[in-house]
């Protein structure tokens, strides 16, 4: 299951003594179990951490329980899990025949269902307050959600340079290459690195059969002779392709082509797209486990903050490289299949 920023968020923060509020949990859903009837009963749900609780969820019922909860006719109550609780508290707060008392009546771990068969309750109010964080935390949610985007730029980067297409896109749609000219249209604004050009069409009977994109220098002489060329039947022949301008993020890049062609092309283009646009929802785009690092990273510059050189912490920052170093090893290969070895020139006929 993919972690959110907002997670690691909440994991940082417990290294730095400083927690995020938890959320408010949601509804409760609450099932008959048994013999049913026509009794009403209500609930109430709180969330729990290390700092304390949250304010109870809405309140939540069910009008067809039975009017005696026992082992065998209760309420089963679930809910949805709330993001860093380390347990429950369970309260009633309508009650049918028996029993006829209200208040907490459980006090639960990190679960998310709970079966009422007739607990006693305690008499107490669910709490109408968040106590689980800071009124003023030190690192504010959009400082610390920043240090993480900063952290997984800097993994992206060395996993791009591991050429094993975590992030290769196909874009089958929207590149053209137009009769009598030497740009490509409808390129992507994402690219960051071109893996692979071809014809849309590869088929024996298409009109490009034979037709082959190579990458070459834009400077290379076999290019400037290219750009010098008539133009040319796009099939059965080479094309080459220079990649240039900045590209993402600042928007789709250039790819010049020599020779021209006689008839518009339509193409495949695989590429590694660029991260793009990164929130507290979003789900972090790091293959192979990266938590460990990203906490390690955010939390060694967050600690900037209240070192007097306003440096990194080096502690953290020796945990994030090693964290870092292995999971680079980790993705160097994706599959086992091919050998990771070559034959040596002539080695048949040793």
């Amino acid at each position: 299951m993919a972690t959110t920023l907002a997670q690691i968020e909440t994991l940082v923060r417990f290294r730095l003594q400083e927690p995020a509020s938890l959320a408010t949990p949601g509804s409760i859903t609450v099932t008959p179990q048994g013999t049913t009837g026509t009794t009403t009963w209500t609930y109430k749900l709180v969330a729990i951490s290390a700092t304390g609780s949250t304010d109870a969820g809405a309140a939540s019922s069910t009008a067809t329980g039975n009017a005696t909860l026992s082992a065998t006719n209760f309420n089963r109550l679930t809910w949805t899990a709330v993001t860093g609780a380390t347990g429950y508290w369970v309260y009633r707060t309508v009650v049918g025949t028996s029993p006829t008392t209200t208040g907490r009546i459980a006090t639960l771990g990190a679960v998310t269902t709970y079966d009422d068969t007739g607990a006693a309750g305690d008499s107490t109010t669910a709490p109408t307050t968040n106590a689980t964080g800071l009124d003023s935390p030190f690192w504010s949610s959009t400082e610390l959600i920043g240090l993480i985007d900063a952290g997984i730029r800097d993994l992206w980067r060395d996993i791009v340079d591991l050429k094993q297409e975590h992030y290769m896109t196909i874009d089958a749609t929207n590149v053209t290459l137009s009769a009598d000219t030497a740009t490509l249209s409808g390129l992507p604004t994402d690219i960051h690195k071109v893996y692979i050009l071809e014809p849309r069409d590869l088929t024996d009977t298409g009109n490009n059969r034979g037709l082959a994109f190579e990458p070459l220098d834009y400077n290379d002489h076999r290019f400037q002779a290219a750009r010098a060329q008539a133009d040319i039947d796009p099939s059965n022949a080479v094309i080459y392709y220079a990649v240039h301008a900045q590209g993402a993020p600042v928007g789709a890049p250039t790819i010049r082509i020599a020779p021209q062609v006689t008839s518009a092309v339509n193409l495949t283009l695989g590429y590694v797209p660029s991260l793009g646009t990164l929130t507290s929802s979003s789900d972090v785009p790091i293959p192979g486990e990266a938590d460990n690092a990203l906490v390690a990273w955010t939390v060694a510059f967050a600690r900037a903050k209240e070192r007097e050189d306003l440096s990194p912490d080096p502690g953290w920052l020796a945990i994030f490289a090693t964290e870092k170093a292995h999971l680079l090893q980790s993705l160097g290969l994706r599959q086992y299949q091919a050998p990771s070895y070559v034959n040596a020139t002539f080695e048949e006929y040793w």
